[in-house]
């Protein structure tokens, strides 16, 4: 028996410690439809949460997380700050706890909306106390894919504090953050058309079969690139997909265990010193905009690349078919959008090329994609984190 769309049979993948992450990539379509069709079921209990506080003229909103949790918020504040018109930016956890009162205007209401897969990492709960402890008016939205974790019993046991719980197939049996990066982003994506009672289910319909077009259509050519002696890869975007670009990165790297080495930046700022690291055993993967003047600025400094061979493989995933005609890369994903307003989350699908790479890449290293750390270094849960006293 063989997977969906990955065409590698399932005895293969069991033998390799790599079904469950094959599974989580390839279920992300489907997955996505009911998260969507779940988040709305819930509508009156967040609007109840959350209309109040957008109703507060000074409130601040902050996204948090850690490593791909955080990636998260890099990709969705812009939308999240327009559809709201509240300040919004994002913060890692991991920045928060070293430097809460140095990021936070403690003197203003502060809604932190917390992305975690397990909920279990002691930097989330760490961030709830410091801003218990800091803000003069704190309140609390955890976006999680574990109804059992640290976090949602916290946010339970707060009358600040609300949690939306994700199906269970959400939080990944794999090391590495696949369906529950993609099904949380989702939610923030959502959340202003939740409050608003706008249902997306065409949007989630098209950008679902956007998805299933790369894993159908790519994953033949993906699977032959991870054969490739390459051993660095490069991922680039602008604007919101600079944060894609950036969970791009680190799943190849995470995947592979290290001995891929994964870099991100936007079109514009590669140039100014981060270029230094291509070579001839380097990948790049650009990530280009639908928007047609920043997709000037990407297609340039990407055409510089491939006029001058710098690199040894260059990948494009474009919007459309007339965006991808525009370049000859070495390989075109085209998501084939017929337009361009859904909300963001016509973002999900650009990191699905990542996702297969360094699956691929992993199985081509020898290496278990469920648990690629050959020496413990990473895992699915951060451990060796001391919280002390603010």
């Amino acid at each position: 028996m063989n997977h969906k769309y990955l065409n590698i049979p399932d005895n293969f993948l069991y033998e390799h410690n790599g079904h469950h992450t094959a599974k989580e990539i390839e279920l992300q379509p489907e997955l996505w439809k009911h998260v969507h069709d779940q988040i709305f079921t819930e509508k009156n209990q967040i609007q109840a949460f959350l209309s109040p506080l957008l109703g507060l003229d000074d409130l601040n909103i902050v996204l948090t997380g850690a490593g791909s949790s955080a990636f998260i918020g890099f990709t969705v504040k812009n939308h999240v700050a327009k559809q709201f018109r509240k300040n919004t930016r994002a913060i890692p956890t991991t920045t928060l706890v070293t430097h809460f009162q140095s990021e936070i205007d403690t003197d203003k209401p502060v809604l932190f909306i917390s992305f975690a897969r397990s909920g279990n990492s002691p930097e989330s709960i760490a961030v709830v106390d410091l801003a218990e402890n800091y803000c003069k008016e704190s309140y609390h939205i955890a976006i999680t894919c574990n109804a059992n974790g640290d976090l949602a019993n916290r946010m339970g046991k707060m009358e600040n504090g609300f949690s939306i719980e994700l199906p269970p197939e959400t939080e990944d049996k794999g090391l590495a953050m696949t369906g529950s990066y993609t099904s949380m982003m989702l939610i923030a994506f959502l959340l202003p058309s939740v409050v608003k009672n706008q249902t997306n289910t065409d949007w989630v319909e098209e950008v679902s079969a956007a998805a299933s077009s790369v894993l159908s259509n790519h994953s033949g050519f993906l699977k032959e690139l991870a054969e490739v002696p390459f051993d660095r890869i490069i991922f680039l975007g602008s604007g919101p997909l600079l944060g894609i670009a950036e969970e791009s990165h680190l799943k190849v790297q995470e995947l592979c265990d290290g001995i891929v080495i994964g870099k991100f930046d936007s079109f514009l700022g590669f140039r100014h010193g981060p270029k230094a690291i291509v070579n001839k055993d380097t990948i790049l993967v650009s990530l280009f905009s639908s928007d047609d003047y920043v997709f000037q600025y990407e297609k340039d400094l990407t055409e510089q690349i491939i006029l001058g061979r710098e690199v040894m493989k260059v990948v494009g995933v474009f919007p459309d078919e007339q965006k991808s005609q525009s370049l000859k890369t070495d390989h075109n994903i085209v998501l084939g959008y017929k337009k361009y307003n859904y909300e963001g989350l016509e973002y999900l699908p650009y990191v699905i090329p990542a996702q297969l790479i360094g699956f691929y890449k992993s199985l081509n290293l020898g290496l278990q994609p469920d648990n690629p750390s050959q020496n413990g270094t990473i895992s699915r849960v951060v451990k060796g984190v001391t919280i002390y006293p603010a």
